[in-house]
């Protein structure tokens, strides 16, 4: 489904159409940022500190995407291993020298085994959740969101920053105070290139979503951040604007648009829609140019999101901002409601 000329022109329709206000949490990342420096505080992060040692591991669990942009931001230069958890059972290596950073209600079950282990748990999630039942009883640090005026996914700063805090007050990574505050800047600055005013030849974003529409979006990156924000814009894609995407698998290049200079080629063998291939990229990365140049001799899209800043987290913050901002405008540019995900709340019902 290709949208029409000019359906991201309008701001007054494209507020009319997100009718769960996603694109305002889309913008609300520094607030978020900013917030949750101030409710890790708040929490009391320096006396959950006191006396701690360095982890045998971290563990990362709970939905969504945060855990594993952490992850990324703690690099290969981190003392000990930072992992990213699912299921509902924890590893039986996962023991007393070991923290559990669980994310949500979702991980309550994660969360409640590390606790019977001895390992050291921090909370984020709802103020209202059970996670922080758990963590009250057993006294362990609890991170509230910001009030929920959304789903969770929009809220993916409020869950990055307070797992950073903890992992820098243990000397697991480097995420000083100024570039927190850049990273809250450069969504600033993303958002104010992303507004809903922006024509599409000046919004990155509106210009990236009328490009996707149409295709199979194939999200890639190389480094450990480009990877966490491919994975972010693949999840995006799907929850928000509803659509399938592909998996970066180099033999799924070979899947080329036909020739439409070919007029006597079978039609009915055409695949319904081509492979577009968007390469999230840190800047300075050359690991891109192989692979776009590899898809652009098969008559492959290619779109590059370049990351920005000099900190980690501040490129982190550019490319993941602009990617949340064009599954949005590419739901509202095929007249989805990009808040509800019908599909994962009926998957949600069948499975309680």
């Amino acid at each position: 489904m290709t949208p029409a000329a000019g359906a991201l022109d309008d701001p007054a329709a494209l507020e009319a159409a997100d009718r769960g206000g996603m694109l305002r949490l889309v913008a609300s990342g520094a607030a978020h940022v900013r917030q949750a420096v101030a409710l890790t505080a708040e929490a009391g992060l320096a006396e959950a500190l006191q006396g701690a040692g360095r982890p045998r591991a971290v563990i990362i669990t709970g939905p969504g995407d945060a855990g594993h942009v952490v992850a990324a931001l703690c690099g290969s230069g981190c003392p000990v291993p930072v992992l990213c958890v699912d299921g509902d059972v924890l590893p039986g290596w996962i023991g007393g020298n070991d923290l559990v950073c669980a994310l949500g209600d979702a991980a309550f079950d994660l969360a409640a085994q590390a606790v019977r282990r001895g390992a050291a748990v921090v909370g984020v999630g709802p103020a209202d959740a059970r996670l922080r039942s758990l963590a009250t009883q057993n006294r362990l640090l609890y991170v509230p969101l910001p009030p929920p005026t959304g789903p969770v996914r929009a809220l993916l700063w409020a869950q990055i920053v307070p797992v950073l805090l903890v992992l820098r007050g243990l000397g697991l990574v480097a995420a000083p105070d100024e570039a927190i505050e850049a990273a809250a800047l450069r969504l600033e600055d993303v958002a104010h290139r992303c507004r809903p005013s922006g024509e599409p030849f000046v919004n990155p974003a509106k210009q990236l979503a009328l490009d996707l529409s149409g295709t199979l979006p194939m999200p890639w990156g190389s480094t450990p951040l480009e990877l966490a924000a491919a994975r972010r814009l693949a999840a995006q894609l799907a929850d928000n604007a509803k659509v399938a995407v592909a998996l970066p698998l180099p033999g799924s290049l070979d899947a080329a648009a036909p020739d439409a200079d070919d007029f006597f080629r079978d039609r009915t063998e055409d695949p319904e829609s081509a492979v577009h291939l968007v390469f999230l990229s840190e800047e300075g990365n050359a690991a891109r140019e192989p692979v776009a140049e590899t898809a652009a001799a098969r008559g492959i899209a290619v779109s590059v999101l370049s990351g920005e800043g000099g900190h980690p987290l501040e490129r982190a913050a550019s490319l993941l901002c602009l990617a949340d901002y064009a599954s949005v405008y590419l739901a509202l540019a095929l007249g989805k409601d990009p808040t509800p995900v019908p599909a994962r709340a009926e998957i949600a019902a069948r499975t309680s």
